[in-house]
């Protein structure tokens, strides 16, 4: 496993894709290249560009640059990047849909964004469209999660995520008054990858399921919600990983990736971070126990809802794991919190 320091401020980066085409790599001079988000920032600011020298060793010839955009009406009214992902030219970027580890749920982290591919290579900022839920997806995940047997809402995550989050939109008569209802699931997104039929599937950190199992859903209208300025978002598919997670460890999605198909690599870890201060770990202790694994499942081109995983790398006691993606030769890239700064890993496979 190698181990790279990306010099990347704010240090809270969030899952990992591939971009660029074989000759645009070679063009710029790499043979591999990665997009990561930055957490701790609007969506504008939040996209990071890691690239690789061609002919260098895996273990050193990496860089990363911040990639700032132009947002429009749309600037400064988001936070939360938690996932992306690349699909026909564009990048698509997607906030956590959750809130502060307090409460309540946040407006600013509902949102999808996307960038053009190309227009990242280059300087300057990049022109962003964004499309602003106000808790849009939260209520078309909670529609469709709505027959699953999920891990209950707390009393504290209720009153915290939910009735707060209520309270405040009626006292404040805000547009989306009425979208988050009493019987919701907070919904925290981490992870995003499109399937081979277009649909965005989307890796839930929390909720899982009553067995601790981690949870899918797939958003099937990414590109009418940027055509068309009246469009909600419309989920379809749930699937279940049934074989991550426990009723003693239960597991959440963290990274998602694909080469193609409808074969997925993916992180599961842990539900939040222990010792911040966590709302869901106050409720679900139990939700701090799963390690961070590396697995990869394929989906079924029916619908379904349970799915088997194989493990492809444990991470011991390596927790914060945020990002994955598998390149041509087949060695997984990671992107790590670590205390201070976040580090690029590399496992390398015969």
């Amino acid at each position: 496993m190698h181990a790279t320091d990306l010099q990347l401020e704010p240090n809270e980066a969030s899952d990992l894709c591939r971009v660029f085409t074989p000759d645009e790599l070679a063009r710029h001079g790499w043979d591999r290249a990665f997009v990561t988000v930055l957490d701790e920032t609007t969506a504008e600011d939040a996209l990071a560009l890691l690239v690789h020298s061609a002919g260098a060793a895996l273990d050193g010839g990496w860089s990363a640059r911040r990639i700032h955009a132009a947002a429009g009406l749309s600037a400064d009214k988001t936070e939360d990047a938690e996932a992306c992902a690349a699909r026909d030219g564009y990048i698509y970027l997607l906030g956590s849909q959750f809130g502060k580890k307090a409460g309540p749920l946040s407006a600013k982290r509902s949102w999808i964004a996307r960038v053009a591919e190309q227009s990242i290579a280059g300087d300057g900022p990049v022109p962003m469209e964004i499309v602003r839920f106000r808790f849009g997806l939260h209520r078309a995940v909670n529609d469709a999660l709505a027959d699953l047997d999920l891990l209950p809402l707390g009393p504290l995550g209720r009153q915290a995520y939910v009735e707060a989050t209520i309270a405040r939109g009626q006292l404040k008569a805000k547009s989306w008054d009425g979208t988050v209802r009493a019987t919701d699931h907070p919904i925290n997104v981490e992870a995003a990858e499109f399937r081979a039929n277009g649909n965005l599937l989307l890796g839930l950190r929390y909720p899982v399921t009553a067995d601790g199992h981690p949870v899918l859903v797939e958003l099937e209208n990414v590109g009418e919600l940027f055509d068309d300025p009246g469009a909600v978002p419309r989920c379809g598919n749930v699937w279940i990983l049934g074989d991550a997670g426990s009723v003693e460890a239960p597991a959440g999605l963290r990274a998602l990736d694909t080469r193609g198909g409808d074969v997925f690599d993916a992180v599961v870890g842990d539900l939040d971070a222990s010792g911040k201060s966590a709302t869901v770990l106050a409720d679900h202790p139990e939700g701090a126990a799963a390690d961070s694994e590396h697995i990869r499942f394929e989906l079924p081109p029916e619908s379904g809802r349970v799915v088997g995983s194989k493990v492809v790398h444990h991470f011991g006691d390596v927790r914060r794991v945020e990002g994955v993606a598998v390149d041509d030769e087949g060695h997984a890239h990671y992107v790590i919190d670590e205390e201070g700064h976040v580090a690029l890993r590399t496992l390398v496979f015969d």
